[in-house]
């Protein structure tokens, strides 16, 4: 099985995959929302990489309440499903996810160029994707 990681974000995606085979998930690419339709790469993304899973990280507060960009993810999860209808959609907790991809690439991040912004959502969905991988 295939599964596509996603660090949803209104600007910024970030993309990871990981298989069952190695269990190990590693960051992909960062979609700029402003510059890419989303879902057409998606898409892509899916074709060429057989996807069979994806993994959605899901904003709460430290203590497992609900934020304010839950409504944003969920409705984004609404329309992944839409858009995908035959791909189960796994949500995990993403809390913490981007500290945890700041501190692992904190020597990238500061030598990181202007244009690779998106560093830190990449890795962040590795993060989540190797988080519910852990937990399955």
């Amino acid at each position: 099985m295939n599964y596509l990681g996603i660090d949803y974000g209104e600007h910024r995606v970030g993309i990871a995959f990981a298989d069952t085979e190695l269990r190990w998930a590693f960051s992909r690419e960062t979609i700029d929302q402003r510059t890419t339709n989303l879902f057409e790469r998606l898409e892509q993304l899916v074709k060429i990489n057989k996807i069979d899973e994806f993994v959605v990280g899901m904003p709460y507060h430290p203590d497992g309440r609900a934020n304010g960009k839950n409504v944003v993810v969920e409705q984004f999860v609404k329309d992944l499903a839409e858009r995908f209808p035959s791909i189960p959609i796994h949500t995990q907790d993403e809390s913490y996810s981007s500290v945890q991809a700041q501190a692992q690439t904190s020597y990238l991040s500061k030598k990181k160029k202007k244009s690779d912004r998106g560093l830190i959502d990449r890795e962040a969905a590795a993060i989540i994707l190797q988080n519910w991988l852990d937990g399955v």
